[in-house]
């Protein structure tokens, strides 16, 4: 074996060791009795601190190698998205921002700083700041005991941590992390990511344990250390200012640069320059341990390869994400921004923007719990609900039309007022809008639900045929955008332009694959220029995040990142069924494939309303001709 490993594979042992002595600690704190947030055996880590560069110097400086993935608990759905990664694609230019994911931040260049935040009066400890130079890293490990937040709460790059002391050792534990890398060299860590983190102080020196848990992407934990030492002084170079811009001109925007599976040109360089079998960077878990070295002695190149494939004929992996909709049969409220809010619990989310007109709300949800919903706009706003636009004709997004309308009015409309026989408002199209809403939605909508046979009260009255409908309500401008071919032929998209937030129904989700309804018009084509048509309405706020808040169908609150995310998955799907049609490969070969391999973990589903099957089947009838 040589050295290269085995050094790595002694280190990997120390930390373990390490980290069992500290989860002994934190084990028999979290059983003492509860007390203040700060206690006598507290650690100091506060003041200025430098990554010692020469440990994994190629993590801090190049960077790994590519397909340099020995020692790391990579699975197949790990490997492979890290095979198919070429790094022109931080050449687009909502992807030349980003900043470091939280464990990859703490392994980073550049120099850290450490402040306390106190209670002014009690002078209690609040929480414990840490801004990385690099990128502008603020994170903030909140040490009062206040909880994580709920699962559809949005996610940043240095997620929600909160903090306590543990004997020597400040452990603290992240969740809500965006996407970002567990390497440089392509090897991802996801949204579903969750951390473990262990600070200790000796002296003047700081060492950092993180232990990343990721279902998505990882076998099984990964654990690693990194070390500091404490500088005198301060650093005036804290500022990592960023812009995006073109950097490729006359790129389409459908084109996301990536390697097909087993077309990665550079995979054997590592394995060739370090004179190993191309098994054993690709191996995953099975590499971290002792006997490895034995078990690959008699690998042989069609070993190596194998893994450059997925497994063919192998049933899809199901999901290992959390679905942030609540299942206790109520409806949650999230305040989003300026009177803009998040309902969910009834089978999809629900947008409600209050003021001094009414409320304006974009789907209504499945009509399971539309009473609580009503009840929870009640709450929100003075004035009934005026207007109700459905994002799509499915029904989750339709299903409480009847209830939700009847529960508001539409003033502008009055039908008395145009005609005292008709209570159908001047067109004699609507439905009493004295004493009901207005429901809006793009005129396929309205055609589709009627062909279904729906009732009538469910069916939009009020709709509009291309580009966009723009409506001023409750001092806001809001625009819909009509989405041909998407998911269906009827899609909208609802921009609320002050408060900069974006209801984008199933175009985007973070749940599952995007449900392209070929039936009732939706392509892989439509789909994808949807989620290019929400990118170039978002920005960000610093660094890659914050901003436009996005709005999913399903899901968590989402900005730029995640939306762009979602359109490099459905590219790079897009793609791949694409090069498989064009040699001539059927349905059934395809889905033996695997074109999804490395997203399943994280999208897939073998049962239910909609599988990776039927999401296959979706892309192949819309790419043949």
């Amino acid at each position: 074996m040589p050295s290269t490993m085995k050094s790595s594979i002694k280190k990997k042992n120390r930390i373990l060791c390490a980290f069992s002595a500290l989860l002994v600690s934190a084990m028999l704190y979290a059983q003492a009795p509860a007390g203040p947030a700060t206690r006598a055996f507290d650690i100091d880590i506060t003041g200025y601190w430098t990554p010692a560069l020469h440990e994994d110097a190629l993590e801090r400086g190049n960077g790994p190698e590519i397909a340099d993935y020995g020692g790391f608990a990579l699975n197949e759905a790990g490997r492979l998205w890290a095979l198919s990664y070429d790094t022109s694609r931080l050449t687009l230019r909502h992807h030349q921002c980003e900043a470091y994911v939280l464990p990859y931040q703490m392994r980073a260049v550049g120099n850290f700083r450490i402040w306390e935040e106190r209670d002014s009066h009690t002078q209690r400890l609040i929480a414990i700041h840490v801004w990385a130079q690099t990128t502008e890293g603020h994170r903030v490990i909140w040490m009062d005991g206040r909880p994580h937040p709920r699962a559809w709460a949005p996610h940043s790059f240095k997620g929600f941590s909160t903090g306590q002391f543990a004997g020597n050792a400040l452990v603290v534990y992240t969740t809500h992390l965006k996407q970002g890398w567990l390497r440089r060299n392509g090897s991802p860590e996801s949204d579903q990511a969750t951390v473990m983190e262990y600070l200790v102080r000796h002296g003047d020196h700081l060492t950092d344990t993180t232990v990343v848990t990721d279902p998505v992407f990882l076998s099984e934990p990964e654990v690693r250390s990194n070390d500091y030492v404490r500088e005198p002084g301060d650093h005036h170079a804290w500022l990592y200012a960023c812009e995006d811009g073109e950097q490729v001109t006359g790129r389409a925007p459908d084109v996301v640069p990536h390697y097909l599976f087993g077309k990665q040109p550079f995979v054997k360089e590592y394995s060739q320059q370090y004179k190993l079998p191309l098994l054993a960077s690709l191996a995953g878990a099975e590499s971290i341990y002792p006997d490895f070295g034995d078990k690959i002695k008699n690998a042989t190149e069609a070993d190596g390869l194998a893994k450059l494939q997925p497994e063919p004929n192998r049933p899809s992996e199901t999901s290992r994400a959390i679905d942030p909709e609540p299942q206790d049969g109520e409806i949650h409220v999230f305040p989003i921004r300026d009177h803009t809010y998040l309902l969910t619990g009834d089978g999809g989310n629900i947008v409600v923007q209050t003021g001094d007109q009414g409320a304006f709300v974009v789907d209504s949800g499945a009509g399971k719990l539309s009473d609580k919903v009503i009840a929870a706009i009640s709450r929100l706003s003075e004035r009934p609900i005026q207007f109700i636009v459905n994002s799509s004709m499915h029904a989750e997004h339709v299903g409480g039309n009847a209830k939700l309308g009847a529960a508001g009015a539409d003033p502008s409309l009055p039908g008395s007022f145009f005609d005292l026989q008709s209570p159908a408002g001047a067109t004699g199209l609507f439905n009493d809008p004295a004493h009901h809403a207005t429901v809006i939605a793009q005129n396929n909508v309205t055609v589709r639900l009627q062909a279904a046979k729906a009732p009538a009260d469910m069916v939009p009255a009020d709709t509009y045929l291309e580009e966009r409908r723009r409506k001023f309500h409750n001092g806001e401008l809001i625009e819909m955008f009509y989405e041909p071919n998407a998911i269906t032929d009827g899609d909208s998209i609802v921009h609320f332009r002050r408060s900069d937030v974006i209801a984008a129904g199933d175009i985007f989700t973070t749940t599952q694959y995007p449900f392209i309804d070929t039936k009732n018009g939706g392509s892989v084509q439509g789909e994808i220029k949807a989620l290019n048509d929400i990118l170039s309405l978002t920005g960000f706020q610093h660094e890659g995040e914050g901003g436009t808040t996005i709005v999913p169908g399903h899901g968590y609150l989402s900005d730029e990142h995640e939306v762009l995310e979602y359109r490099d998955m459905v590219v790079i799907i897009r793609d791949r069924i694409q090069a498989l049609i064009n040699e001539g490969a059927t349905l059934a070969q395809i889905k033996a494939a695997r074109p999804t391999a490395d997203y399943d973990t994280r999208y897939g589903a073998n049962s239910g309303a909609w599988t990776t099957d039927m999401f296959i089947e979706a892309v192949y009838r819309s790419l043949k001709p």
